[in-house]
């Protein structure tokens, strides 16, 4: 039976709604007036005063970055799955992200870094940060961010260290790179999103100057396919290009002096 405080998403094919349950909710939708009173679960099929079905489910990772409430720009789930994946992120990591703005992006790292992990989210626009905060207290069910109003490259950096991840996004990256690589652990990962393809050539000409390793950039493109009997065909529009992602590893090797050549091996 579901809880006072239990997140509901509430699914008609023609609309959705993410909300906080609690017993005999009123919800106002375009088939009619929807009340959910308990004994309710996860899975129920519940009814509108004019009998239309909505089926009550448990929100996904995606429903949760898709629903935030916003001023900013959020980064997309088909941009994200990506993100965790290259930048190594699991649970107990600690993780630095630059560009909180609404918070769609902490909400992830926050589930997938868990308990025992950390989040440091740096944000400069104070508006942006306290839009944030509610949908992370709304969303979140671990304590584990420390949010920032600070613009690190005017405060010389993050002052954080040991991070295993970082990720960027904000409109000049490249002025953070040097401040990543001395708050990155040893191999540690970096990731960025930019709009523009200047962007990503000045950045990445700055992580070769540093030796960062193992660069690569991708963009991703989802199209939906609207299934039917002897009608299945992709969408007519799609969520196309929202930005580059980028990646690379700290290395640690300074300069070619670090080696030392033995020619008699």
């Amino acid at each position: 039976m579901l809880k006072n405080g239990d997140l509901i998403f509430i699914y008609h094919e023609k609309s959705s709604f993410l909300v906080s349950f609690y017993d005999g909710i009123s919800i106002e939708t375009h088939k009619g007036r929807l009340i959910i009173k308990n004994p309710v679960e996860y899975g129920d099929i519940v009814y509108t005063n004019i009998m239309e079905p909505f089926i009550i489910l448990r929100p996904t990772l995606s429903d949760l970055m898709m629903k935030v409430k916003r001023k900013t720009t959020i980064i997309y789930p088909k941009e994200a799955g990506l993100i965790i994946l290259e930048l190594g992120i699991q649970s107990g990591s600690k993780v630095i992200e630059i560009g909180t703005g609404s918070g769609s992006l902490t909400i992830l790292l926050s589930n997938i870094c868990g308990e025992n992990g950390k989040v440091y989210s740096f944000e400069r626009n104070e508006e942006h940060l306290k839009i944030a905060k509610k949908n992370i207290e709304k969303f979140c069910k671990f304590n584990n961010i420390e949010f920032f109003l600070k613009d690190p490259v005017n405060e010389n950096g993050f002052g954080i260290h040991n991070i295993d991840s970082i990720f960027i996004d904000v409109p000049t990256p490249w002025e953070l790179v040097d401040y990543a690589y001395n708050s990155l652990i040893g191999g540690g990962h970096i990731g960025f999103i930019s709009p523009n393809i200047e962007q990503v050539q000045r950045t990445i000409n700055k992580l070769e100057n540093l030796n960062f390793t193992r660069i690569r950039c991708f963009e991703v493109l989802t199209r939906g396919i609207r299934v039917k009997k002897n009608l299945t065909r992709p969408f007519d529009r799609m969520v196309a290009h929202t930005g580059y992602l980028y990646f690379a590893e700290k290395s640690n090797i300074k300069s070619e002096s670090n080696y030392i050549i033995d020619y008699n091996i």
